[in-house]
Order: structure tokens, then sequence, then C-alpha cells
């Protein structure tokens, strides 16, 4: 929360307890300011129920008082509200933001909430180079540059960027590599990059190529394409062939791009379509993507919500959600009446500071557009329902060979990572009711050094040990909610018997506890499933034996990674540990000067005084420390 915004929590259970939710908040709405912010509604045990937004808090809270008015889904939740929370904001861009981080935060039960709402790519020309660099980029526009996108589909952010790369012959290598090249790289040799670290291409002509990557991002693709056309037919009547072939190439790439990207709506060239389909309180809404007349991915999404929600609640939701952290184009295109979108519409063009009209068309090629993303949205929701149906086969497969008689909510897999003992990691991922749940994935640095425990030898059951009593010792001490149904681990009977130590150690015998190990000759398929009195060999096409093998290898590849990625970290690490000054921030602007440590350490005092950001002394240090 930002100092600007004003909490307030109103709390009646005590003092009026007749009184049902309706009257509750139609006395809560009397006591509410009249200016932006958001409300939160909570049952009698203080869990949040639903968190909404308002550009007049009174005015909006007392519209709950209209059973009439309301949807099944918010007359049960106005039932269950005991008290309220709200926040005051500034404006009403302010609560929308704030709006959404709660819903994330929270995920309350009357929401509608947006699971897979992830930052997609852009391109960017970065111009904090005089060679400026072509690169796909996540995250918020720090870097001084331009951005293209974003991609919703990072392939086609992937393969766009390989086209440009041919097309135009741009840098896509890092400063420090940049600096520190003696001859061209392999991009070079294939014709996907011009040289500019060697000087095979001087500034004027490399700008001329930026400002042509510019244009073809833009949009203006003909006049690029007639441009090279007349370069190619120049060198080619003077008898230039290789550089007519070469020409001919980079616009072989820039058809391949249109032909692969492009789209014809007439005078909509910057433009989303969203459609929604529901099938048993299941809904999938598909979004297509287009920005400069070019199709920048087509995506699939799954919001959770209530089986009573309806479709235009839905999607409003799902609008607001989706557009809190992202560019909204002049025109979103949707299968459901616009009428209903209105307030949206008015919400996003303030955020915006551009105007944006939401439509449902009724005829032409915008219909078909919108037929085809119902008919994506419609395939999307039936493969989604029967993995899920698979998944909740398995859930309840493993219930039975567990005994377990309620039903499973979470699972969690874990497993380590190590070279030899060192830089060990330890894993967690998690499977809910809805599958595979990332967010909810963690990582364990393993605290043991082999020499301080005079270990000889990789102690696999240590590290386990470490972990899950990391894990389980959280549930006893913060009343943690995530709490498992279950526990899987990768190894046979003494990995169990360890893991089950630790269990009993924090009295948590609820959670049900099994291992895997491989079978005969270690072949896949012939696992051994290991509990606590008995073992257990599944068939080889039991949908239990594919759920938990698939857990299983997601934790090892999660483990692997995370383990390569503190290796990385830990070699530039220990070449400095021993100097004092040359911190995180040092040790980058060195790298990125140097390009690699090899070279930081066979550099002269004068290359290294060439990095001004760093004081001279230091320099002098550094250089003492490699040459003494």
């Amino acid at each position: 929360m930002s100092k600007k915004e004003i909490k307030t929590n109103i709390q009646l259970t005590n003092i009026t307890p007749n009184l049902n939710g309706q009257e509750i908040i139609k006395f809560i709405a009397k006591t509410l300011p009249h200016q932006p912010g958001v409300y939160q509604m909570e049952d009698e045990d203080g869990q949040i129920l639903y968190i909404g937004k308002a550009k007049n808090l009174a005015k909006r809270v007392i519209n709950y008082t209209s059973l009439n008015n309301l949807t099944r889904r918010l007359q049960r939740m106005v039932s269950l509200t005991k008290q309220m929370n709200f926040f005051v904001t500034n404006t009403e861009i302010e609560a929308l933001l704030l709006e959404c981080n709660l819903i994330k935060r929270h995920k309350p039960r009357f929401n509608i909430i947006l699971r897979d709402d992830k930052s997609f790519p852009y391109i960017l020309i970065n111009k904090e180079h005089k060679y400026p660099r072509l690169q796909k980029y996540r995250g918020s526009k720090k870097i001084k540059g331009d951005y293209f996108g974003p991609f919703v589909s990072p392939s086609v952010a992937d393969y766009t960027l390989i086209a440009l790369q041919k097309a135009f012959l741009l840098r896509s290598c890092s400063d420090g590599v940049f600096s520190n090249r003696s001859r061209p790289c392999l991009l070079y040799d294939i014709k996907r990059c011009s040289g500019p670290c060697v000087n095979s291409i001087n500034e004027t002509k490399y700008k001329e190529s930026i400002d042509d990557a510019k244009k073809f991002l833009k949009g203006n693709t003909k006049k690029i394409e007639k441009k090279l056309n007349a370069k190619m037919l120049s060198a080619s009547k003077n008898q230039m062939f290789e550089e007519a072939g070469r020409l001919r190439d980079r616009i072989k790439s820039i058809n391949q791009i249109q032909k692969y990207q492009s789209v014809y709506i007439k005078e909509m060239r910057n433009i989303d379509i969203f459609a929604i389909k529901i099938i048993d309180n299941k809904s999938c809404i598909h979004g297509k993507f287009y920005r400069n007349g070019s199709n920048y991915g087509n995506k699939s999404f799954f919001p959770t919500h209530e089986d009573t929600t309806e479709d235009v609640e839905i999607l409003e939701s799902f609008l607001y959600q989706f557009y809190a952290n992202k560019d909204v184009p002049p025109k979103i295109l949707v299968n459901v009446e616009e009428k209903f979108f209105k307030e949206v519409e008015i919400t996003l063009n303030k955020k915006n500071k551009l105007k944006t009209k939401i439509m449902k068309p009724k005829s032409g090629e915008k219909l078909q557009h919108i037929l085809l993303a119902e008919k994506n949205a419609l395939e999307s929701i039936k493969l989604k329902k029967t993995s899920l149906e698979a998944h909740h086969s398995a859930l309840n497969s493993l219930s039975q060979l567990l005994n377990i008689e309620y039903e499973i909510n979470r699972v969690e897999a874990y497993d380590n990572s190590h070279t030899s003992g060192k830089n060990s990691v330890g894993v967690m991922v998690v499977a809910d009711k809805e599958g595979l749940s990332p967010r909810h994935y963690r990582k364990f640095n393993i605290r043991y050094d082999m020499q301080e425990k005079k270990i000889s030898t990789v102690d696999d059951y240590y590290m386990m040990e470490e972990v899950l009593s990391r894990r389980l010792s959280k549930i006893n001490q913060s009343n943690e909610p995530s709490v498992p149904d279950v526990i899987i681990i990768d190894g046979g009977r003494g990995q169990y018997n360890s893991v089950l130590k630790i269990i009993k150690k924090y009295q948590l015998e609820d959670i049900k506890l099994l291992s895997v190990s491989k079978g005969p000759e270690r072949n896949a398929g012939r696992e051994i499933v290991h509990l606590e009195n008995k073992n257990v060999n599944l068939k080889p096409n039991d949908v239990l034996l594919n759920f938990i093998q698939r857990l299983r290898d997601e934790a090892h590849r999660f483990a692997i990674t995370a383990h390569r990625s503190r290796r990385s970290k830990a070699s530039i690490k220990s070449v400095f540990d021993e100097i004092k000054g040359i911190g995180t921030k040092r040790k980058k602007e060195l790298l990125l000067h140097f390009g690699t440590i090899k070279k930081i350490k066979s550099a002269s005092l004068e290359e290294l005084k060439k990095i001004k950001t760093i004081p001279k002394k230091k320099l002098e240090e550094l250089y003492e420390f490699f040459n003494s």
C-alpha cells in the first residue's frame, strides 16, 4: 500500500450480531467517503470473500444492498459478509492497480482470478550504445530504447527476432561481449549480423539498418522491401552477384515474417480480440493480439471463479486484470455485447490516456476473427477439461492408495541437485486441484558445508532432511495456510524413512508420504512406490503412475535449473571474494566492460583504469591482486 492510501477497517460482528450481510453493508456504506478506492468483503472468520474497486466508494458499495440487481454469485457473497475493509486512493487508476495486486495476493473466493497472467516479452532496440542491440526483453521498461510488442507468444518473438537479424543484420550480443571481440562471431559468418564489433560496418550504415528495422516493426514493410529490391537490382547490374545474393536473402526473410505474421483487417492495425466460452462451469478466454498489422501471438486463458459466474462478469474482470500492467490498443473486440463494458472502456481510457473502443462486431472480417477466437476457446476448454479430468482421476487414485477419505488439495514433490556436494539446491514443486502450480514452487539453498561437517561424501539424505525440516517447521511456526496433503520424494526406502522421521518430529502425521524409486534396470514405467508398510508396483499405463512420474520429473527439472543458476553465480562471486571494496555492482561493471573473468585477470592497469565508475585505488588493488 502506498503512503497516500488510507486503510480503514469496519467490524460490526460484536456490535450488531443479528444483522444480515445486506444490513451490514447498508450500515457501512453510510460511513464510506465519496472517493476512489478499494473495498474488501470479509466473513465472520476474517476470510476475504471479495475485493472490488470504485471511483466512488460510498455509491459503489451501496449497490450491493439491491439484491435483485445482483447475480447469484454476488447475492451469496453479500449473505456471507460480516465485516469490511476499504482503502482510499488518489485516483481511479490507483484503485484499479491496487485491486489487481490484492486479488493476486489474497485470491478471494468470489473474485474472478487470472491465474496465468505472466509478463510478455518485447523486442527491444537498445539505444544505450552507438551500435544499438536487438534483443528480446521482459520486465519494466527501464532501458532506453524502442519497444515493440508485447508478444503474447514467446515463440513468435523468437521467430521475429531471428528473421530481423537475417533481414537487417543487427547485433544481438551484450555490450560486454561486443566490446571484447577481436574477430566476428558465428552470427557474422552465417549472415545474421553485420559485424559492427570489428568495424565491418560503419556507424552511419548501421544506423540506417536500425531505422529500417524500426520502420518494418511499425508496419512500413513495402517501403523497406522496395528499397532492398532497388539495391539488389543495382548490385546485379554492376555484377556484384554476392552482394545481390545477400540482399535477395534479406528480402526473403522479410517476406517470411510478413507471411507468418500479417493480418488484414481494414482500418485496424492495432487490435486485441477476446472470445469467452463456458463449458460445465469452466471458462476459457482466447486472445488474439495484433500490432502494426502483424500477429503478435494467440493465447488461451483459464480464469478461476465460482461455478455460477456469468460470462459478462468473467470477461469484465479479466480485462481489468489483464490490462492493469499492459498497454491498451485503440480497439478491443469481444464476443459479448459491448454495452456491458462501458465502465471498463472509461477506466482503460483514463489509465492509458488513449481512447480505446470495446466492441462486438456484427458482420464482416471482424466478426470472422471473433468466430475464429470462439472456436479456439471452445477447443482449448475441451482440452483443458480432458486434462483436468485425468488430473482429478489421478488425485482420486492417490487418495485410494494412501487411504485418504478427504479430497486432496495440494501435493508437494521434492528433489535436490549438486555438483560433488557443491552449490547444493533443494526444490519443492506443487500440484493443486488445477494441475501444476509454478507460482508455489520454492528453492532451498542447502546450508551445510561438507568441510565444516567433516563429510567426505555427498550426503543426499542430509540434503533432503534439511529441505523438509525447513519447510515443515514453517507450518508449525507461522500457521502456514498451504499445508500439503501428500509429499512425494524421489528415492527408496531409506529416503522414505528419513523424511518420515521429520514428519513425526513436527507432529504432522496427517501429511501422507510416498517415495518413488526406479525399478529393475532403472527403466521408466517399472518404478516402485514406497509406502509406510508396503511397496507397490503400478502398471506402466496407470494414470497415477503417470502423475507421480510427471511430478518427479518436474521436480528434477526445476532442481537442475536452480542448481545451474546457483553454480553460475558462485563462479563469479568466488573470484572477487578476497578483494575488499569490489561488491555486486562493481563486479557487474567489470564483467560488462571486459566480458569474461579471464580478461579481467589479464587486463593491464591502463585497461582497468578505463572504467571511470570505479575509484582508481580500487582498480590498482584489483590489478595487484591478480598480478602479485
